[in-house]
């Protein structure tokens, strides 16, 4: 037998032998129901409560309860007035227009006590009083004569956007008299005089034009100046709720899987304390293989959770968890990561009964400090401070990938998570064979 067969017998002895501490290690590890509740239960858990908590704000129909309003227009136009119509018909009008039936109900009611009788057995929500004399003492310049909104006590919505929209149109009247005064000294100045006749149609054409101004900017979104819409993913439309819950759960993901690193590299210490760790050192296998299995178990148990956990997402909250690319990218940075953080911990720690005030301590405050528990809301210090801290550059990974960005932008999230994974695994195996040779 050659030396080269000899040298890949050997290492094939050893990968096997690393292969089988790392199995015995994972089902070592499956039957701890605390790391198992800590790895699955308690961020699926804890992503529920607040999916429960919110989905129902958060969700695709974002559309507000319809708002029944009661009109009572007694509005008459004044005598030899110029308009076709009193004011008192085009705010009646406003609340029937086809542009606001999918969040209004109108009705029309022949007098005021009519109209407070159906508020009062909860038929409306708001009632609408337009007194008789409106147009006249409106264009008149008399504040004295006002409309009156009723309401039912317990509303809130409801009556304030009745009184924005009475409000609006009532501005584009009061610009309406600009706009004719203008029009008006201009073509004096000019040495011409506006036709009386012509008050109606000018009116007429400028109350279209508002109207059509106020329908598009507040009735329909797809004709609005501004239109705000969530980055999409893959190309598609996203979900509000879908985007909320991914980067709930990524925070969960990240914050319990270094949880779960730290937590199944303690099989070391508490093998160190029951004696059997130095009954597998004094057989004929390595300490650096012996080490390198569980090492490897950790790692297996960090992927197995972490498979699980967007496994759950992905059909429990229909999270899109990005290009395939990019997905990669960020869960092997994540890994890498998570195990060497938890090797390079656990090499400090001397006693099973340290690991548990020393984990919570480290593994909360980096998680918190990296914005693992604000992933929704911008905050620039968690922003600056997590540049120094893996869980923040996990955090930067998912995020990219959540919003869509292609594995090139990835490239930097990624190699950075492997330097700091490798650099804290290789000094935390270098602590363990010092400790154990």
């Amino acid at each position: 037998m050659d030396t080269g067969t000899i040298y890949r017998a050997r290492t094939g002895d050893v990968i096997m032998k690393i292969l089988d501490i790392a199995f015995k290690d994972l089902v070592r590890s499956t039957r701890s129901l605390f790391l198992i509740g800590m790895a699955l239960a308690a961020p699926l858990l804890i992503t529920l409560l607040i999916y429960f908590a919110f989905g129902s704000m958060t969700s695709g129909d974002v559309s507000m309860t319809a708002i029944k309003v009661g009109v009572v227009n007694a509005d008459v136009l004044p005598a030899e007035s110029l308009l076709d119509v009193p004011l008192g018909e085009n705010i009646r009008s406003m609340f029937f227009d086809d542009s606001v039936k999918s969040w209004i109900t109108a009705r029309d009611y022949a007098d005021e006590a009519a109209a407070r009788e159906a508020l009062n057995k909860q038929e409306i929500g708001v009632a609408l009083i337009i007194p008789e004399t409106f147009t006249a003492d409106y264009l008149a310049g008399n504040k004295d004569t006002v409309i009156t909104i009723l309401q039912d006590p317990t509303l809130t919505i409801g009556p304030t956007v009745v009184q924005d929209m009475v409000t609006s149109l009532l501005d584009g009247v009061a610009g309406g008299g600009v706009a004719y005064q203008v029009v008006n000294e201009r073509m004096e100045a000019n040495g011409k005089t506006l036709d009386p006749v012509m008050m109606p149609v000018f009116f007429e054409r400028y109350a279209g034009w508002y109207a059509d101004f106020q329908r598009a900017l507040f009735h329909d979104p797809e004709k609005a100046a501004l239109v705000v819409t969530s980055p999409a993913v893959s190309g598609e439309k996203s979900n509000s709720l879908q985007s909320l819950m991914g980067m709930i759960m990524s925070g969960q993901l990240i914050f319990f899987s270094f949880f779960t690193g730290a937590y199944a590299m303690m099989s070391i210490l508490e093998e160190a304390e029951e004696g059997t760790l130095a009954r597998l050192f004094t057989t004929p296998t390595d300490r650096t293989t012996i080490l390198a299995g569980k090492f490897l178990a950790v790692l297996f148990t960090v992927v197995i959770q972490g498979a699980v956990l967007m496994i759950a997402g992905h059909y429990i909250f229909k999270i899109n968890w990005g290009e395939v690319g990019s997905f990669v990218l960020s869960f092997s940075g994540q890994m890498f990561a998570s195990v060497g953080l938890a090797v390079f911990l656990v090499s400090f720690i001397k006693t099973s009964k340290q690991a548990g005030p020393i984990f919570g301590g480290v593994l909360s405050g980096l998680g918190m400090i990296s914005g693992l528990f604000t992933t929704n809301i911008p905050i620039e210090a968690f922003d600056l401070i997590g540049n120094f801290t893996p869980q923040g550059w996990v955090l930067k990974a998912w995020k990219l990938t959540l919003a869509g960005q292609p594995a090139a932008e990835l490239l930097i999230p990624f190699i950075v998570l492997v330097g700091m994974g490798v650099a804290m695994f290789a000094f935390g195996a270098m602590m363990f064979r010092r400790r154990f040779a």
